[in-house]
């Protein structure tokens, strides 16, 4: 019961939070939102992944990275040169393992950290901003909120379902609680929380928001295993303290991040199924 209130009280200064940046600052508050979504992801995910195997200040030379490949894809305009500052983010990385090499264990070490650092930068940097761009996007912040509404949606139904049917685990070595009646519970969330969005985004065909509820809802509940993989490989629980009886922001956000490619394509190329 405790953790219970404490998720609850968590996850409303999060929505008073969003709600009041959005009100007052519109896209540009949204933006900002990400950005920093972005930097705590990047700095929660090498604290998980390079803990101990690496000297301290990688974990910070890949939040600035990470920090730097944002801003150079998502304030460049045309975004005709975001994948050159993917490959940039890539080399940077390259010249951090061969510039100080004499503080990693050995030659091994350095490859892991190029390794991790890429697979890092996709994760909580190019993919964060997708998001961005969709927020930028025709009615972007409608799709966004449709993105959060359907990611969201999906986590209360796989609680609920899960809590009151849940028997059948999926996949218990990665996470225990979870079922097979929830995970079926989140997805029929999810696609109704899209169907409500055919009274906001009223030139999107209906078959197109009823998939976007139900694989956006497939891919967060994907992104959810995968946070768990990625933890029980590191050894934690949660990927952060940040958010009381919720963990850290990665722990919140990993459906979102996995799912926004999906709606950023809709929200730009649904008029091909319309």
């Amino acid at each position: 019961m405790p953790n219970l209130i404490s998720r609850t009280l968590s996850a409303l200064v999060a929505l008073g939070i969003l709600i009041a940046t959005v009100y007052f600052f519109a896209e540009k508050g949204t933006y900002a939102l990400i950005a920093f979504a972005s930097v705590r992801c990047s700095y929660e995910l090498a604290r998980m992944v390079f803990k101990a195997h690496y000297p301290k200040f990688a974990t910070y030379a890949f939040v600035l990275i990470n920090f730097a490949t944002f801003l150079l894809i998502t304030l460049e305009p045309t975004k005709n040169f975001a994948m050159f500052f993917v490959l940039l983010s890539f080399v940077a990385s390259v010249v951090v393992g061969i510039l100080f090499h004499k503080k990693f264990r050995d030659l091994e070490t350095i490859f892991d950290y190029v390794s991790q650092s890429a697979f890092g930068t996709i994760y909580t940097a190019i993919i964060p901003a997708v998001v961005s761009w969709l927020v930028y996007s025709q009615q972007g912040m409608n799709w966004f909120y449709c993105l959060l509404a359907v990611i969201f949606a999906g986590d209360i139904g796989a609680y609920l379902f899960g809590v009151t049917m849940g028997k059948t685990k999926v996949a218990p070595e990665l996470s225990p609680k979870k079922s097979l009646q929830g995970a079926i519970g989140g997805l029929l969330f999810s696609t109704l929380a899209a169907y409500a969005f055919s009274y906001v985004l009223t030139d999107v065909s209906l078959p197109m928001l009823l998939a976007c509820g139900f694989f956006g809802g497939l891919l967060g509940q994907i992104g959810d295993f995968f946070e768990s993989l990625i933890k029980r490989v590191s050894g934690v629980k949660d990927s952060g303290t940040i958010m009381p009886g919720h963990g850290g922001v990665l722990d919140r956000l990993d459906g979102v991040l996995l799912a926004s490619p999906l709606f950023y394509f809709a929200a730009n190329y649904h008029s091909l199924w319309s």
